[in-house]
């Protein structure tokens, strides 16, 4: 089993027992697609930990503990081919009308030509409909360690409480 995937495993593992401790935080657990530069595209799956830090008149400030997993991309023309996982923390917010944002700092496992090097910056925007969210990501370095291309992911995420 690739390193990175164990290492998603063990996150989806601790965020499907931390919640229970904190008084059945929801989960999230998405799926989707990734690009990057030239819309080479990838399988990406997520997972993170919503406990709410404080509720706002027209929504819910959360905290957003997670991880990303991004596979890796064979026959491309850039360094693309190894697994990469980006473990982040950051705060969402979810306004009751179903719109969604959050912005996290991270740390990465793997390194590719659009994931060159830490911190790792995730940044969210999307719609809620109860359980079902469509989201849309993206993680980059912000240039502070070149190549820079980032990844640029849509996706379908459920959420467990």
């Amino acid at each position: 089993m690739r390193p990175i995937i164990s290492s998603i495993a063990a996150a989806v593992l601790a965020c499907a027992v931390l919640p229970a401790a904190a008084q059945s935080a929801p989960v999230d657990i998405g799926i989707g697609a990734s690009a990057t530069r030239e819309n080479e595209t990838t399988l990406v799956a997520s997972v993170a930990w919503l406990p709410e830090w404080r509720r706002t008149r027209n929504g819910v400030l959360r905290w957003d503990v997670g991880a990303v997993y991004v596979r890796g991309r064979d026959n491309t023309r850039f360094d693309l081919s190894e697994d990469a996982g980006v473990f982040h923390g950051g705060a969402r917010y979810e306004r009751d009308n179903g719109f969604v944002a959050g912005f996290g700092v991270g740390v990465q496992a793997g390194r590719t030509s659009a994931l060159s090097g830490n911190p790792q910056f995730v940044s969210t925007v999307g719609w809620r409909w109860e359980r079902f969210s469509l989201l849309a990501r993206h993680i980059s370095n912000a240039s502070i360690k070149q190549p820079n291309d980032g990844e640029t992911m849509l996706l379908a995420a459920w959420r467990f409480r």
